[in-house]
């Protein structure tokens, strides 16, 4: 599969913002999860085998997506975009004496990167602990559906459309937008006995071995009578290695 990346603005979705993430047949006997981003990025679709029914609960499966896709965009903002693909576009300039935004930005707010005027919005995506979100963010977790990302209502949910879209005073110059949030809907077929190994890996990618983690943790407790190797998984560390992986 090409590599694929998707664009959104976080706005009530999974990376965007797990806008909506559901159960729906995955063909004889298995399980697919569907992640639909809203309104601007591709969905991700994950299908599993029948194991996946082993899991009633999804919620510490959806509370770790929520920890994964914080820790991408933390780093998709600490890179400025290139932990993602292409920098954000730089800050419109101006002859002087006035120079532009880039000149006012660096009189007051000196030192601030690109998306981070004052910090909110990269809080919005990328902070709160478990249950909890940032001033201008959200995050629903059920037993078969979770949403996280900004809240669509509020001024720091129309900032950041307004950056995936172009829009605004700040596209007045130029219409390459500086997405908040900007992922790799590839799943790439791995082997969880590598995930401590570290390394670059799709965002998909992350969220399918996390998956994955928790099916085989289901499927070794299901067998345990049966299997006398069923408690040496140590699903503990698997889970650590995923939750470690950069994510683009």
């Amino acid at each position: 599969m090409a590599l694929s990346t998707a664009y959104g603005s976080g706005l009530d979705t999974l990376s965007a913002s797990a806008s909506e993430m559901r159960r729906t047949s995955g063909g004889p006997g298995g399980i697919e999860f569907s992640l639909v981003f809203e309104p601007d990025a591709r969905n991700i679709s994950l299908g599993f085998s029948k194991w996946a029914n082993l899991i009633k609960d999804l919620r510490p499966i959806f509370t770790d997506v929520v920890y994964l896709f914080r820790s991408h965009e933390r780093r998709h903002f600490s890179t400025q975009g290139k932990s993602t693909g292409d920098k954000f576009y730089k800050l419109s300039t101006r002859p002087p004496p006035k120079g532009g935004y880039k000149a006012w930005k660096k009189r007051h707010f000196p030192g601030r990167p690109i998306l981070q005027l004052t910090g909110t919005l990269r809080a919005a995506l990328g902070s709160g602990g478990r249950g909890g979100v940032a001033p201008g963010g959200m995050m629903r977790i059920g037993l078969d559906g979770l949403e996280v990302g900004l809240d669509a209502s509020t001024e720091v949910g129309k900032y950041g459309m307004a950056h995936s879209r172009a829009e605004g005073p700040a596209y007045r110059r130029q219409s390459k937008p500086r997405p908040p949030v900007r992922y790799s809907t590839q799943v790439v077929p791995t082997s969880l006995d590598r995930v401590g190994f570290g390394g670059d890996v799709p965002l998909a990618t992350a969220i399918a071995q996390i998956f994955q983690v928790h099916i085989v943790r289901a499927r070794k407790k299901a067998f345990a009578k049966q299997d006398p190797f069923a408690k040496a998984y140590d699903w503990r560390k698997m889970r650590r290695g995923v939750m470690r992986l950069k994510t683009r």
